[in-house]
């Protein structure tokens, strides 16, 4: 049975229901006191019905766990309460029943009204599993040990159907669910346990009447069993609790690479296929510093139920900080693709507690095609994963040896400290978005729009990364130009100008030595214009690389309709229509189109936090 509810706090329907479940066993109880004082026991009989519940008791304070979970009981006094029916009369069983639900409830503390019920509810039980003896004029100590067998089964039964009603009742009532739901729940998972029980009921009832001494010979092994079911349920919580991510509730890296290694040896003998998906969050680091980690946390609770609605639970794993596995039997790359895709789609429908949308890089490979061992299949499918994050990221990599290469350590020891130099660029990023004159993540909103520009441009992928990353970097050198420079709420003199101007030179140089070429390059000269008259180097037309002009048009849209300190935020529409007008002298028209094309598509949102006053077309580009 579930356990009960801790909330004290009772509808009204639950209320008359207990009420008339303690009225219906009202009449029991008075019957079975008036039956027993018309009719007072032998002192021997009275010593063995009281040793009897004595051990009822003992067993309702220690119930049997059944779930994992803790949530499911099993109470041994079934076995002591039926088989005091069997051998004293229902009046004994009645009244040991009763003071074994009271006895808890007192110790347990629970509200009057709980161990009330629990208390009438065992007195109805025990009552129905005397209907067999009763109806058939074999009750109490008339029974004969070859009568014993059909009474306690079918008096088990009936007791059980008692006590599973009784108590779903309650439960549905309290929980909203349905009884019927509720009822096949508990039987299904408590039916076999009380059927054993009923079976220890007839033996114990056999052997109090052979001999009362002779009982001992099924208490020692009854508690005894009773304790290693304990143990057993410690241990496998011990054994869970080894094998389960405490956030997620998935599977950690040791139970994963042993899953992995069982399924793979499964596949070899059966030649059925394993699909593997390495899955990683995007940009987790920055949810982490910008919103805390409880925040990060939630968010990775919210990936894994992602992950568990579209994958079976014993084949999810989160095997790193941000890092999922999912282990596919019987399933092709293909399949593997098409699930991870799903998985996309519902991360973009997804709400998170920081507000902002959450992303996911995948590499799938797929054994024994991709790798012939587990070794090989976790390192092609890495170097998958890897593919995925550095091609734009939110997006799935299926393993081909001409697409995906496969690093040496040192390549990757290499490309590791680029990646970490690069992070820190970004993190000084946030430093010169928070000393700069706007109000927002220019940087972010600059290398968004950069890279809906070029994906319009239908650039190749490689290319659309790199322009991202340089649109996120392209006022790397702001954060060596004096604040009161940035933050002048008036026209620059100059002076200010000239040492404003040395940003895009100083951007330049701070990544030089990267290996991010031509990141660099289009970072020096994102300021270049069209005619000639722009700077550093004056270059002009087809000379201006064409990643420069892509971000110096995503630069002056979100300058255009962002807050300074000296001015308001103007609409998408009028800063297009000023775009479109500085084609061939500021900005190549190419480009303008490329962004117009980008803010009309449906990958471009709305974004409310950027709309003002007269703008009701200002985007968020994802």
């Amino acid at each position: 049975m579930s356990n009960p509810s801790k909330s004290h706090t009772h509808s009204p329907r639950l209320l008359r229901y207990v009420v008339a479940v303690i009225a219906a066993a009202a009449p029991v109880a008075v019957g079975a006191l008036a039956s027993i004082a018309a009719s007072p026991p032998s002192r021997g009989a009275a010593a063995g019905a009281a040793l009897f519940g004595l051990a009822a008791i003992a067993c309702e304070l220690k119930p049997v766990p059944l779930g994992e979970q803790g949530s499911r009981y099993v109470s041994l006094s079934f076995v002591f309460l039926l088989a005091a029916q069997l051998v004293f009369g229902w009046e004994y069983a009645v009244l040991a029943a009763m003071t074994a639900a009271a006895v808890v409830g007192l110790s347990d503390r629970a509200p009057l009204v709980r161990w009330a019920f629990n208390s009438a509810m065992y007195a109805l039980a025990v009552m129905a599993s005397a209907v067999p003896g009763i109806a058939l004029g074999i009750e109490g100590s008339g029974i004969h040990s070859d009568r014993l067998t059909l009474l306690a089964f079918s008096g088990g039964a009936l007791y059980v159907i008692a006590n599973v009603v009784l108590v779903s009742g309650a439960v549905a009532l309290a929980t909203g669910h349905s009884l019927r739901s509720i009822v096949e729940d508990n039987v299904r998972h408590s039916g076999p346990a009380f059927l054993i029980m009923a079976c220890m009921a007839g033996l114990a009832a056999s052997l109090w009447k052979v001999d009362p001494q002779l009982e001992v010979l099924l208490a020692g092994p009854l508690f005894a069993l009773a304790l290693y079911q304990r143990y057993a349920y410690r241990t496998v919580l011990a054994t869970r609790d080894a094998e389960t991510d405490a956030l997620t509730g998935l599977g950690n890296h040791r139970s994963f690479q042993t899953d992995l290694r069982e399924a793979l040896a499964l596949a070899a003998s059966t030649g059925t296929p394993v699909s593997l998906c390495m899955i990683d969050l995007d940009d987790f680091k920055g949810i982490n510093d910008r919103f805390g980690h409880p925040a990060g946390d939630q968010v990775l609770a919210r990936v894994a139920g992602l992950v568990r609605e579209q994958f079976p639970v014993e084949a999810a794993y989160r095997i790193g900080g941000e890092e999922f596995a999912v282990v596919l039997e019987g399933r092709t790359e293909l399949e593997a693709y098409a699930a991870i895709e799903r998985l996309h789609h519902l991360l973009w429908q997804t709400a998170f507690p920081h507000g902002e949308p959450v992303t996911v890089s995948a590499g799938i490979a797929t054994f024994p095609d991709h790798g012939a061992d587990r070794d090989a299949l976790l390192r092609v499918c890495d170097g998958a994963l890897y593919w995925a994050k550095n091609h734009g990221k939110n997006r799935s990599c299926v393993y081909t040896p001409s697409v995906v290469r496969i690093f040496s350590p040192e390549e990757l020891a290499a490309t590791a400290e680029r990646n970490a130099r690069l992070r820190a660029a970004e993190g000084l990023i946030r430093v010169v978005d928070a000393k700069d004159t706007y109000a927002g993540a220019h940087s972010q909103s600059v290398s968004r729009l950069a890279e809906g520009i070029a994906r319009s441009l239908e650039l190749e992928e490689e290319v659309v990364e790199q322009v991202r990353l340089a649109g996120l970097l392209h006022d790397l050198g702001k954060i060596a130009i004096p604040d009161a420079i940035l933050q002048k709420p008036s026209r620059l003199d100059p002076d200010e100008l000239r040492t404003m101007r040395e940003h895009a030179d100083l951007g330049y140089r701070l990544l030089e030595g990267l290996g991010v070429s031509p990141v660099d390059r289009w970072i020096r000269h994102h300021h270049e214009w069209w005619d000639g008259s722009g700077y550093p180097l004056g270059l002009a037309g087809e000379e201006i690389p064409l990643g420069s002009r892509i971000i110096l048009v995503a630069d002056a849209f979100d300058a255009m309709t962002s807050d300074r300190v000296y001015r308001a935020a103007g609409s998408a529409d009028a800063a297009v229509a000023e775009l479109r007008r500085r084609c061939w002298t500021q900005f190549d028209a190419r480009v303008v189109s490329a962004l117009e094309r980008y803010l009309a598509s449906p990958e471009c949102h709305l974004a409310p936090a950027l709309q003002v006053a007269g703008s009701a077309t200002a985007r968020w580009c994802s």
